[in-house]
Formats: C-alpha cells, structure tokens, sequence
C-alpha cells in the first residue's frame, strides 16, 4: 500500500471515528433528555396530585363549616314553646340536607384522590356531622337532651377534625406517592 492508500484509509477511519462519536453522543444525550423528561413529568405529577389533595381535604373543612351554620335555625325553632315534634319542619331541614349532600361529595373527592387514611377520617366526619344533625332531627324525650346528645355528636365531631387536619398536614408535607 502506498502512501496514498494509506492517507485515503486514515481519512475514511477518521470519518468513521467522527460519525461513530457523534452518533454515540447522540445516542447517550436523547437517553439523559428522555429520562429528564420522565423525571420532570413525575415531579409534575406528584405536584398536581398534591394541590389536588390540598383542595379536596379542604373542601371538606369548608363543607362541615356550611353544615355547621345550618344548625342555628334548627336550635332556635326546637328551643321555642311552639315546637311542634309531629310537624314535618321539612323547609327548616333543607339547608341542612343539602349541605350535607356537599359535604358527602367533597367526602367522595377526598376517596378519589386518597390516600386511604384521610378518605376515612373525611367519611368519619360525615358521619359525626350525621349523628350531630339526628340529634336534633330524631325524637328524644326533652329539648334537654337533644341540646346535651348534640353537644356529645359536638364534641366527637371536634376530635376528629382534629385528627384529620395533623394528617392532612403529614401527607401534604410528604412526598406524592
């Protein structure tokens, strides 16, 4: 082989060398790309799945507070001496009624987007908000001891927003899952 034959081999093992590399670091860089893509869409992920859990555990707060507010009416109409136990008081109960419909709806959203723990602290709250508004719904012998079973469903009712509030807390601090 002559001199060239030789620099025609180097040259074309130089353009090889060079298109190899090139393809290599095209091959390597797409692959770091890809897997950033990957980890950034997860980290978004995990970011949206925490807002929507910020918003559904506080739709239900907002959802006992409305329940919460339905309840004046209701006290001062059985506190009156007019008080009719047999009377139907539908038009006195519907505020109530539809605020726990959305208060159950906000429950529910707090089931889809999880985790467990906190859908059942949510569906205990209705649950509490529930026994609170029979209280004053179902019949017991006195006014009296409506006021003192509502003020037990009461006081229930508090420990568990107690509870669900640290925990709502705990899983919006830690990392989505």
């Amino acid at each position: 082989m002559d001199q060239g034959d030789a620099a025609v081999w180097a040259a074309a093992l130089g353009i090889a060398g060079t298109l190899a590399g090139a393809l290599g670091g095209a091959v390597v860089q797409s692959r770091a790309v890809r897997r950033q893509v990957r980890d950034q869409e997860a980290i978004d992920v995990r970011h949206r799945l925490r807002e929507e859990r910020r918003a559904a555990f506080a739709a239900v707060l907002d959802r006992c507070h409305e329940v919460e507010a339905t309840f004046s009416p209701i006290i001062v109409a059985h506190a009156r001496p007019d008080w009719d136990d047999q009377a139907g008081h539908r038009e006195l109960w519907a505020p109530t009624n539809a605020a726990m419909d959305t208060l159950q709806r906000a429950v529910t959203a707090v089931a889809i987007t999880g985790p467990d723990s906190m859908a059942d602290l949510a569906s205990d709250i209705h649950e509490k908000q529930l026994a609170k508004a029979n209280a004053m719904r179902l019949s017991a012998e006195n006014f009296a001891q409506r006021v003192e079973m509502f003020g037990e469903h009461s006081t229930a009712l508090k420990e568990v927003l107690h509870t669900y509030i640290r925990e709502a807390r705990t899983v919006l601090a830690a990392p989505a899952r």
